[in-house]
C-alpha cells in the first residue's frame, strides 16, 4: 500500500492501522484478489481478534483453484471466509484453509523450514564472516540480529 504509516509494533505483531490506510489497503488487495492463486495471511494484534484483511467479496473475485490459508485463524482469521480448524471450497471454487494446527500436520516440513532459517542465521555471523578467524561478526545493521542481541562485551543491548 503505498501509504505513509507504520504497522510494526513490538514482537513483530502488527499495529491498529487508521480507517485511511485500511481503506487503500482494501482497494489494493481487492485487485489483488483478482490476479493470484494463493493468499497467506498471518496478521495478529496480541491479545485482540485478528485484522480482517479480505472480504468474502475479495474471496468471490478470485479464480477457481485458487486457495486462501489464514495462519490466524486462531484468534478469528484475517480472511473474512476463514473458519477456524476446517478447509471447505467455496461455490466459485476457492479452497479455504483456518486451521490452526499446521505446524503438527506437517512436522518434518516445519521442522526442515525451522533447522534452514536458524542455520542461516547462525551462518550469518558465524566465523567466517569475522576478518578474525574464531570470532562471530555480529552485525548491529541487521535487525534480525539485533533484536535477539542481549549482551555484547558484558554491555547490556536490549532491547534494541
Amino acid at each position: 500500500v503505498d501509504f505513509k504509516e507504520d504497522g510494526s509494533a513490538a514482537g513483530g505483531y502488527a499495529k491498529e492501522m487508521s480507517k485511511e490506510w485500511h481503506a487503500a489497503a482494501a482497494e489494493m488487495l481487492g485487485k489483488q484478489c483478482e490476479d493470484v492463486d494463493v493468499i497467506i495471511t498471518t496478521a495478529l494484534i496480541p491479545g485482540r481478534q485478528a485484522p480482517r484483511m479480505i472480504t468474502k467479496e475479495m474471496v468471490a473475485r478470485m479464480k477457481s483453484g485458487s486457495v486462501t490459508v489464514d495462519l490466524a485463524a486462531e484468534a478469528g482469521g484475517n480472511i473474512e471466509t476463514t473458519v477456524k480448524d476446517e478447509k471447505f471450497v467455496t461455490e466459485n471454487g476457492v479452497t479455504c484453509l483456518g486451521y490452526t494446527d499446521l505446524p503438527s500436520r506437517l512436522p518434518t516440513t516445519s521442522s526442515s523450514l525451522y533447522s534452514n532459517n536458524i542455520s542461516k542465521l547462525l551462518l550469518s555471523a558465524g566465523p567466517h564472516t569475522s576478518k578474525e578467524k574464531g570470532y562471530f561478526n555480529i552485525d548491529h545493521e541487521d535487525d534480525v540480529v539485533r533484536g535477539m542481541l542481549v549482551l555484547e562485551n558484558g554491555k547490556m543491548m536490549w532491547p534494541a
